[in-house]
């Protein structure tokens, strides 16, 4: 039997839109609204945009999660109040409760609704982040604490709503947790067996393993 991980708490899907960046103007779909459902296919939810298709998307980052105690603790880290629950500060496509990277590994297959996805890696965050959210400070300080959230490629398409759990199907890998891999990339020489174990595993995305393999070299 499945194990419930979490709640889906909001559903987030958007188009690419002018982000003003100073005085440059860029395209982005960081800013997501929230729907009921969506259908979720093997490149990401329908209706949903990327915009860098080099960093973002495809089949290995269909979908991004984000879990809301986790933005608690950017708001409490920044002396903040970020709203996050109807739109998406940090871009991602589902927010989650009760789970955060500590608990989720790469590998980990979920039941989301009717489709099935499986985790690949964290996110690697760039400074749109910092853009999006007019707060200088918000790319580092998600790469310093690992407030990452985490990426899924599908293995099954379906409908996923709003009200469905985060149920856990199978862990394959439960050492890989998204946590430790972003601890073992921010601090690589104090953790070389593990980015040893990491490289070793042929789920995990290959940007996030070729940028640990290099300390390996």
């Amino acid at each position: 039997m499945n194990k419930i991980l979490s709640k889906i708490i909001s559903l987030k899907v958007g188009k690419a839109k002018e982000l003003i960046n100073k005085e440059k103007i860029m395209q982005s779909a960081i800013n997501k609204t929230t729907v009921e459902e969506s259908y979720l296919t093997d490149i990401g939810f329908k209706g949903d945009d990327q915009v860098n298709k080099k960093y973002h998307g495809g089949p290995n980052k269909a979908v991004l999660f984000y879990s809301s105690l986790t933005y608690e603790k950017v708001n409490e880290v920044l002396n903040i109040n970020l709203d996050y629950k109807d739109i998406s500060p940090l871009g991602e496509n589902i927010l989650v409760s009760d789970i955060t990277e500590d608990d989720i590994c790469v590998g980990d297959i979920l039941k989301l609704g009717e489709a099935i996805v499986q985790v690949t890696q964290p996110r690697e965050p760039c400074n749109v982040l910092s853009i999006n959210t007019k707060n200088k400070e918000m790319l580092k300080t998600v790469m310093k604490y690992g407030y990452t959230g985490w990426y899924a490629k599908v293995l099954e398409e379906g409908v996923v709503k709003q009200t469905d759990n985060v149920e856990l199907v199978e862990r394959l890998f439960p050492n890989l947790t998204i946590a430790k891999l972003n601890k073992a990339k921010s601090n690589p020489k104090d953790n070389l067996d593990f980015i040893q174990e990491a490289v070793s595993c042929e789920v995990l995305g290959a940007p996030f393993k070729e940028a640990l393999a290099k300390h390996l070299r």
